[in-house]
């Protein structure tokens, strides 16, 4: 079964059709879409620090003023599609040398995490986007 929401935990934040802040939630979901433990472990990309979770971003090991350097991570939900990373969208640049499979790039894009394998902690998603049809919401059962 593919992942559906089970619950919420706070709210997620939109400024028009810009995420501002992600919600945290509950979900449930088929072995063969979403490993528990590991989505709950591994790497969170785009986050400075988490705790009791490794966290990857560019700003890190940079200096005091990294964090101001480093660009942001802009996600749209619009009408008909929801498009992750929309600076690279925008302005793409080259792929980075010896790049992933592009499904390794859907899966930390969408979850900012690994759910099925173990993609480690040294991908290489910061020049990568994608875009996908909005969902149709629906109910968990009870």
């Amino acid at each position: 079964m593919p992942p559906v929401l089970a619950g919420q935990w706070w709210p997620g934040c939109l400024l028009g059709s810009l995420l501002l802040m992600r919600g945290g939630v509950s979900v449930r979901a088929g072995a063969r879409h979403l490993d528990p433990v590991l989505a709950a472990n591994s790497t969170l990309y785009w986050a400075w620090r988490r705790r009791y979770r490794q966290a990857a971003d560019l700003s890190h090991g940079w200096g005091g003023d990294s964090q101001w350097r480093t660009g942001f991570r802009r996600d749209h939900r619009l009408a008909d599609r929801l498009v992750y990373n929309t600076d690279v969208a925008l302005d793409p640049t080259p792929p980075h040398p010896g790049g992933q499979d592009p499904s390794t790039d859907v899966d930390l894009l969408r979850y900012r995490c690994s759910t099925l394998t173990d993609h480690d902690d040294d991908q290489w998603v910061w020049d990568s986007h994608h875009v996908e049809p909005t969902a149709p919401t629906a109910t968990p059962p009870e």
